[in-house]
């Protein structure tokens, strides 16, 4: 069966969502100001013509990719903020769930989702920026719900969400799927360490892994190291646009 007769035997909803997800492929891969609506058509064996039955433009296409990953990707995020768990509990399910399920499993789209923000119409750029506040809140009020319990440190809790979302979105830069030497529950185990312990030691604490491991592993780990430096000062640089 060609790619046309195949998309054709598609129903209505599965047409939608293969032009979407061919259309994220695209725009990832192309970046959205190099892609056309014509690379779109190809990839899936119509005509241009045939594919303004279901979008009118390259930018309504783009606006449904981000409708699309907020309904999907944030609906459980929210769920998770109101379980019946403690603080810490929750924002340890909040940073593996959206690093497990909302980044690694959905590289292309956050590729697109990240980069190409300032593409949307305005209706839908401020809807989209809404919906991300109402997300960081979710973390906020989970960092804040600790500290008056005593789980956490008296910090800004505001400051504190952003730098834990940050950190996970990130992923989406330097992850690369079959080729990092972390799976994604390790990175997810680090993230959550990260958090909750910092990286100053803590005096008499046992000397730390990297001085216990052999002399290639450390290596690997120094690289290691020096890549989420960079990732964090490039953190501080985007968190900086909030304070």
């Amino acid at each position: 069966m060609t790619e046309k007769n195949e998309f054709k035997s598609l129903d209505k909803s599965m047409r939608r969502r293969r032009i979407v997800d061919t259309a994220i492929r695209i725009f990832h891969e192309k970046g959205y100001r190099s892609a056309t609506l014509d690379d779109v058509a190809k990839e899936l064996g119509l005509t241009k013509a045939a594919l303004y039955h279901y979008v009118a433009s390259k930018r309504e296409l783009l606006s449904i990719i981000y409708i699309q990953a907020l309904e999907s990707f944030f609906a459980t995020m929210y769920e998770i903020g109101e379980r019946d768990l403690t603080p810490p509990e929750k924002l340890r399910l909040l940073i593996r769930h959206h690093i497990k399920h909302i980044v690694i499993e959905n590289l292309p789209m956050f590729g697109v989702f990240f980069s190409e923000e300032n593409q949307l119409p305005d209706k839908d750029y401020q809807k989209i920026r809404e919906e991300k506040r109402k997300f960081t809140l979710v973390v906020e009020k989970v960092i804040e719900a600790g500290i008056e319990q005593g789980y956490f440190r008296p910090v800004d809790g505001r400051i504190q969400a952003y730098a834990v979302i940050g950190m996970c979105n990130w992923l989406y830069r330097w992850y690369k799927p079959g080729k990092s030497s972390y799976g994604p529950d390790e990175i997810a185990d680090h993230f959550i360490d990260l958090v909750e312990k910092g990286l100053v030691r803590v005096p008499g604490e046992e000397g730390s892994s990297v001085m216990r491991e052999s002399m290639p592993r450390r290596r690997e780990l120094i690289e290691q190291m020096k890549l989420e430096s960079k990732i964090l000062s490039d953190l501080i640089k985007d968190l900086e646009r909030f304070v």
